[in-house]
């Protein structure tokens, strides 16, 4: 009897060395086949020649104007730069900040379209490492109501390809945004249709995953008839009690807008940094901004956002939305399955030391008798 229960020991100790053996097998291999979730920051595209201002904001009375300056440098050391300004209309492309021009002269005018109030010359020649300075003006029609209008300067060489081109994106051309808030009783109104935690690098929203989130994000769609650049805070609230807020969803300068009718989705960094342009820390513009690790703990996260928005004097509108999102790294996988099958393994063989305790060891050989019978 004696040889027996040590024969079966044995047997369940290398039994249970098996299964763990293969349970770290399985996760060291999933974790060769799943994909990582990077982290990517927003970029910008920029000239090799030429310098200028990429937005431009007002705040217009109707049946005021408002007289402004642009400035546009030529960055190329050996020749000069001859530009052709026109005005046209853009809307927005997917649900990220990149307008779609409509370069077409016959393109059909949008609602918001700025392009009949706004003045800037035809054309300029700027030397070589120079700059000039036009005049431009806005004029707003007494009687247009409240809201927003905008329109795009863009800047064309005359060795430019683009004017063949119907829509392109921002990338294409020099192009200064122009965006006119109209005083008045306004339509405002926003609505979060997606929130949580955010693959930056895939543009896509999870609620499971091994790698570490870094970045949260809401999707709105403005559904009124100005521009609107939200703000608010995010908060995540772990199992374990620890709580992490974002304080600010959109710090950029100038603010980022969702545009009339858009879908937009505004991302964030749970833990983030500032590294600072050539221009020092009072150079905001210069600075860029990387998601770090928030060193989350393993587990359940509640998340929500709250966004508040409003322009032109307006009472402050507000919205919100809750989400959640499980974080298991595979070393805590792996961990747990190991606990486990050891809380299985040392359990099962304590309730066969508990039953032997309490009814014997004739336990088995009631059973031949039973099957004998």
């Amino acid at each position: 009897m004696v040889l027996i229960v040590k024969y079966e020991g044995i047997v369940n100790m290398k039994r249970f060395k098996h299964i763990v053996i293969a349970a770290i097998a399985v996760v060291t291999a999933a974790t060769y086949v799943l994909p990582a979730v990077p982290v990517a920051a927003e970029t910008s595209a920029t000239s090799s020649s030429l310098s200028i201002v990429p937005k431009k904001n007002y705040v217009i009375d109707p049946g005021k104007s408002v007289d402004d300056k642009l400035t546009i440098r030529n960055l190329d050391t050996g020749s000069s730069l001859s530009l052709t300004l026109r005005v046209i209309d853009f809307t927005y492309s997917d649900d990220s900040g990149t307008p779609k021009l409509f370069l077409d002269p016959n393109a059909e005018q949008t609602a918001w379209s700025l392009k009949k109030y706004l003045s800037v010359p035809e054309t300029v020649t700027i030397p070589p490492k120079s700059s000039k300075t036009l005049d431009m003006k806005v004029s707003i029609p007494q009687g247009q109501g409240g809201g927003s209008l905008y329109s795009a300067i863009i800047y064309s060489s005359s060795s430019g390809g683009v004017e063949n081109v119907n829509n392109v994106g921002l990338s294409a051309s020099g192009v200064t945004l122009v965006f006119a808030n109209v005083t008045g009783p306004v339509k405002e109104s926003m609505s979060i249709e997606k929130f949580g935690s955010y693959n930056v690098a895939n543009k896509s929203y999870f609620n499971f995953s091994t790698q570490e989130p870094q970045s949260m994000a809401f999707t709105v769609k403005n559904n009124g008839n100005v521009a609107e650049a939200p703000a608010g805070m995010i908060t995540l609230k772990s199992m374990w009690g620890q709580e992490y807020k974002i304080e600010d969803l959109n710090p950029q300068d100038p603010k980022l807008l969702a545009l009339i009718g858009q879908s937009r989705t505004f991302t964030s960094c749970i833990k983030s940094s500032t590294i600072m342009g050539d221009g020092g820390a009072a150079d905001k513009r210069k600075a860029t901004t990387t998601c770090e690790s928030p060193q989350l703990w393993p587990g359940f996260y509640r998340a929500s956002v709250e966004i508040y928005y409003g322009q032109n004097g307006n009472i402050t509108q507000e919205a919100s939305r809750a989400g959640w999102f499980v974080y298991l790294p595979w070393w805590f996988i792996a961990i747990t399955i190991a606990v486990l099958v050891a809380a299985i393994y040392y359990g099962r063989k304590a309730y066969l030391k508990i039953r032997t305790t309490l009814y014997g060891p004739q336990g088995k050989s009631s059973k031949r008798s039973r099957r004998r019978s």
